[in-house]
């Protein structure tokens, strides 16, 4: 088994086994600021903890973009949004510091467990600037810090700071 198959089966047995038992994402996604009817960007979905309960608070009306670079990520929320029946979930096979996105077309985007980060994190920032609103909204769960000059500072609810896009 690769090294890569083995890291990604440890990061979902703790997303999946151990965050199911002390976490609730709906909560964290509720205090990140998700609505009903969003154009959402998952960055870094990862196994997809986050995921379908993303897809459930935006609602038929929203729509969710999950993110990631590794391809057993990605075939594993889509496992995941089938299993759930949720249609609202478009999956992307990307480099999140190199992806092509359509510039400002997202409500919000939101990084949640992101921790190691490939690629340089000022490419990762300025394409969520790019990709996000005008008046786009940039949840950041943990210690990670964007630019001054591409977010500012909204506020924090628990490990959740919300950064609003600088036009």
């Amino acid at each position: 088994m690769s090294a890569k198959k083995i890291n990604f089966k440890m990061m979902s047995f703790v997303h999946e086994t151990l965050y199911n038992l002390l976490r609730d994402p709906y909560k964290a996604l509720k205090a990140a600021g998700l609505r009903s009817g969003q154009a959402v960007l998952e960055v870094g979905c990862g196994p997809g903890f986050f995921t379908v309960p993303a897809a459930r608070i935006v609602g038929e009306t929203g729509q969710v973009y999950a993110v990631d670079l590794n391809p057993l990520a990605i075939d594993r929320v889509k496992e995941k949004v089938e299993r759930e029946g949720v249609a609202n979930v478009k999956t992307i096979l990307a480099d999140v510091s190199r992806t092509s996105l359509p510039s400002q077309c997202f409500d919000l985007a939101f990084l949640f467990g992101f921790t190691r980060p490939i690629g340089r994190m000022e490419n990762i920032w300025s394409n969520i600037h790019r990709a996000l609103k005008p008046e786009g909204i940039l949840p950041v769960e943990g210690r990670l810090r964007p630019p001054i000059d591409l977010f500012i500072i909204m506020g924090r609810q628990g490990r959740i700071s919300q950064f609003k896009r600088v036009p």
